[in-house]
């Protein structure tokens, strides 16, 4: 018998959240602090035929310009970017290259001493691209599509459990049968913090991160992989989540930036996603 259901229970972190006490991943005061603005791409299918950040890099305070341009060499392998909770398929690539397969893409991240500089700056880049045509309605691809498989790659998740039961035959002896097509909106939960990750560089080419997670264990094991750090060299840091509802499950893109900027330029990198990047 329950003794919680129908009594008051108190928050360990309610008082800190309301009076706000709780520092999310981009509230922590951290030294030489730098800061990204991720650019997106404006375009759903494409590819990037022209790339000019040379307005971006002339404004007094920028840093660097990442793109596909100059992505540093990372993991190769499709299976290193495969984090604890991936879906079956390749995993997406941060600024991996020049072609655009979904609105909103990231396609550059622009790093400067302030946020001011950087979100000014971004807004300098001039982009042109080869668009093609894009598929979103989803209803059109319902009878054509295939169950997952589980290649090599896909291994890292455990297989779902046996069936049970004989569905057919129960089905099939069932008196009364229903059935109907049911459709409803969209929705995309969004919670109330937004996608940050603050990437400390120490010394000795450790990482201390501050990062919006739900899982600091599974983001601490996809920094590991990609960028080939030791496991023991990475630290995940995030004592509060302002919400997420599942979305903070997996590592988002902001952490793949604000790693690779922060190791580039040896430097304390702040990245936060916009609500509309969100």
């Amino acid at each position: 018998m329950s003794t919680a259901i129908g009594k008051p229970i108190p928050r360990v972190d309610g008082r800190l959240k309301v009076t706000g006490g709780a520092k999310y991943a981009a509230e922590f005061n951290v030294p030489d602090l730098t800061y990204g603005v991720v650019l997106s791409g404006s375009i759903a299918k494409g590819k990037i035929i022209r790339f000019d950040d040379s307005e971006a890099l002339a404004v007094p305070g920028v840093l660097a310009v990442f793109s596909h341009k100059n992505r540093p060499r990372l993991a190769w392998l499709d299976l290193s970017y495969k984090d604890q909770d991936a879906p079956v398929g390749s995993s997406f690539r941060p600024l991996r290259d020049a072609e655009i397969k979904f609105s909103g893409q990231p396609i550059a991240l622009v790093v400067a001493e302030t946020f001011e500089v950087a979100r000014y700056a971004a807004t300098l880049i001039r982009v042109e691209y080869q668009q093609e045509p894009h598929e979103t309605e989803l209803e059109k691809h319902l009878d054509g599509a295939k169950k997952p498989g589980r290649g090599v790659p896909d291994l890292i998740k455990p297989p779902p459990p046996p069936d049970r039961g004989d569905f057919k035959k129960a089905f099939a002896e069932a008196p009364v049968k229903m059935a109907g097509e049911y459709v409803h909106m969209p929705e995309h939960h969004n919670p109330m913090e937004l996608f940050a990750s603050t990437a400390v560089y120490e010394q000795d080419g450790k990482l201390t991160i501050y990062d919006k997670t739900q899982g600091a264990h599974n983001s601490q094991l996809y920094v590991s992989q990609v960028f080939n750090l030791p496991f023991r060299d990475v630290r995940v840091v995030s004592p509060f989540v302002g919400g997420a509802f599942g979305s903070g499950l997996r590592p988002q893109y902001q952490l793949f930036l604000a790693v690779l900027a922060a190791r580039e330029l040896k430097r304390n990198v702040r990245v936060s996603l916009t609500r509309q990047q969100m």
